[in-house]
């Protein structure tokens, strides 16, 4: 067993590799990153998810941070680019406080110092945020309601995809967004509306390679990539059968006996059956068949004659979901049969292939998603599926933190409620810097703080956010530091004195005009409490084994000869705690 020593040097080493690639990736402003391999393929991106999961990672300690890095975009879909600029600027500014002590960091210091900066986001941050950050917030949004009003949710998707894709691309992006939220909601419950779209998000899009991303738009119905088979346009609603089945391998199944004497008596039988169980469907007046697999020649042939459309390879699960959307009724006979009514039929050209539209009369409509190359369309899809995930996330975090007594049930939350109720709550702020600077402003004042020192360590990390952003223009970075601390300490007297308060100027992401984006306050807690748990897993690292065996949590023995049977198994390692 070969054992590797971890030191913080080391840890400073591989994340700052890691901080390298997203760094230049941040923001509006920021660029993209091209991937190529050996046989010639190629990808651009500047998705920190997709960057990061495209490295091919040889180091544990890399590996460890990525599993940190997936595990919180799993649960807010925001702040992966954050997230490893935060952890590298924490590691380097406890690697340089050492230079203040005799010597360098032993790993029982380390371990120490990892426990006192995970209380810190336990109780100093949920303490700031709630009484803090969250009343700034919550009269920011007022004194700019006027920029606000009627666009709160444009603006957190602007300020969500205005760091992941380019300019031109980001502009026409919010917009079918947008427009695809409004057409799903139709003014009803936003937050279930938002738990639908984030739920059912893979049967809610289609994309489309070859055209640009401007081609991209809302369809009404459900959208299925594949053809039909046999095509009749009907005119009106229509009944669909809905098969999993062959009807070839159902039919001969039902239950008639059947004598297999000879194959020729078999088919012919079996034939008869599949006849008149085809015509038990014209009798239930069924005009539509979507099925999950090939059907027989027959089969085609028949809905041909009876002008009768047919759909196939239908994926099962997209299959499921329109049952359950649209109260599908089920058949006795065969197995897997359902029946539902479609508002209509309809073929759709979208690029170089005819899609076939679904219409319900649940009024659902599918996001058409375009971009001329595939890896810029899987960034696309991603992008928009981050969204909804992101708006779920704050939705969740909004209607937790609601009294249970409100005159207003948060069940009956509408469009307007919601996202009006978050600003009044204070649950957005400014995009590019605005939360960095009132908690780095905060956590340097806080009067009861039990540990002075973590809180200096997080609030000098938390500019290399805005100073980042701002990396192009020095000098409008430092303008914006020293005006937004002036307002915010002259903000904060009159707040203690309870008198009127001032009108407040500060804050990136507003101009003379137009705000260009809003994001969580939550989601933003819950980066820095995920970077201080990643923090903390690797200061308590003492050694990384590699090791023979499986990685395995119960004990196992292995002979030299399964060793030798299974050379692989030597590429395994483990992290050990010191």
């Amino acid at each position: 067993m070969q054992e590797e020593c971890v030191s913080l040097q080391v840890c400073v080493s591989v994340v700052g590799a890691l901080e390298c690639v997203v760094r230049r990736c941040l923001g509006p402003d920021g660029g993209s990153v091209l991937f190529t391999r050996d046989t010639g393929e190629t990808l651009i991106t500047r998705h920190g998810q997709s960057l990061l999961n495209t490295l091919h990672l040889q180091h544990p300690m890399a590996r460890m941070v990525l599993d940190c890095v997936c595990a919180h975009a799993k649960a807010t879909a925001d702040g992966t680019k954050s997230f490893i600029l935060l952890l590298a600027t924490l590691l380097r500014g406890i690697e340089d406080s050492h230079m203040h002590r005799k010597g360098s960091w032993s790993i029982p210091n380390l371990q120490n110092l990892a426990n006192r900066l995970l209380a810190v986001s336990r109780k100093e941050l949920d303490n700031i945020v709630t009484h803090k950050i969250t009343p700034y917030a919550s009269l920011y949004c007022s004194h700019h309601s006027y920029k606000l009003e009627g666009s709160a949710l444009d603006l957190l998707i602007g300020g969500y995809i205005s760091g992941r894709v380019g300019i031109g691309q980001a502009d026409v992006l919010k917009r079918v967004l947008s427009e695809f939220y409004h057409k799903v909601n139709q003014d009803q419950n936003a937050v279930e509306t938002i738990s639908f779209i984030h739920s059912n998000f893979s049967f809610l899009h289609t994309p489309v390679t070859g055209l640009p991303i401007g081609c991209s738009e809302v369809i009404e119905g459900l959208v299925v990539t594949c053809d039909w088979s046999v095509w009749t346009e009907p005119a009106g609603s229509v009944k669909a059968l809905i098969l999993y089945e062959s009807f070839g391998a159902s039919f001969a199944a039902v239950g008639e006996n059947i004598s297999v004497c000879i194959q020729k008596d078999y088919m012919h039988r079996s034939e008869n059956i599949m006849k008149q169980k085809l015509a038990s469907l014209l009798d239930l007046q069924v005009r539509v068949v979507l099925s999950s697999v090939r059907q027989p020649e027959s089969v085609l042939q028949w809905a041909r004659l009876n002008h009768v459309s047919l759909l196939e390879c239908v994926d099962s699960a997209q299959l499921d979901f329109l049952s359950n959307i649209s109260a599908a009724e089920t058949l006795s006979y065969p197995p897997l049969q359902h029946l539902v009514m479609l508002k209509y039929c309809r073929r759709v050209q979208l690029g170089g292939h005819r899609y076939a539209c679904l219409g319900t009369f649940s009024h659902t409509h599918t996001l058409v998603l375009c971009a001329p190359a595939p890896g810029l369309l899987d960034q696309i899809v991603c992008v928009s599926q981050g969204v909804f995930a992101m708006l779920q996330h704050l939705s969740e975090s909004f209607c937790q933190t609601q009294s249970p007594c409100s005159d207003r049930s948060q069940s009956t939350l509408s469009l307007q409620d919601l996202w009006g109720g978050i600003m009044r709550a204070g649950g957005v702020l400014p995009v590019g810097g605005v939360f960095e600077f009132l908690l780095h402003y905060f956590l340097l004042n806080e009067r009861n703080s039990c540990d002075p020192e973590c809180c200096r360590l997080l609030a000098e990390a938390l500019l290399c956010l805005p100073r980042t952003l701002y990396a192009h223009n020095h000098r409008r970075f430092l303008n914006f530091q020293t005006h937004f601390l002036d307002d915010l300490k002259e903000w904060d007297k009159t707040k203690e004195r309870e008198s009127e308060m001032p009108e407040l100027k500060f804050g990136f992401g507003f101009n003379e005009s137009s705000a260009s984006g809003l994001e969580s306050v939550s989601g933003k807690k819950q980066l820095l409490v995920s970077v201080l748990q990643c923090l903390h897993r690797l200061l308590c690292v003492g050694a990384v084994l590699h090791t023979r065996s499986p990685l395995c949590a119960g004990p196992q023995t292995h002979s030299e000869e399964e060793e030798e049977e299974n050379p692989e198994r030597s590429n395994s390692t483990k992290i050990t705690d010191a």
